[in-house]
């Protein structure tokens, strides 16, 4: 549990929470997510992408316009991995 509370405040850190979790909900005034549930969400994302990695990059080939938010995708793994 400390583990993914810890997680989840490096991601908030580095800015990197927008890719992991919904940021805010029209309405909302109060924070959406925990630390814990994003450090939850951080890892859960990483083991999707490895998982769907060659499906990804089949769609990219079809799809180039939307390389740029693929490589933003791909910065924010990095600097997530990084933590672990």
């Amino acid at each position: 549990m400390t583990s993914a509370w810890l997680q989840g405040q490096r991601i908030k850190l580095q800015g990197q929470q927008r890719y992991v979790s919904r940021l805010s909900e029209n309405g909302r005034n109060r924070r959406r997510h925990s630390n814990f549930l994003i450090g939850l969400s951080g890892e859960t994302w990483m083991i999707a992408f490895d998982a769907c990695q060659l499906w990804v990059q089949e769609f990219m080939y079809l799809n180039r316009n939307k390389k740029s938010f693929y490589q933003r995708g791909l910065r924010a793994i990095t600097l997530i991995q990084q933590l672990t």
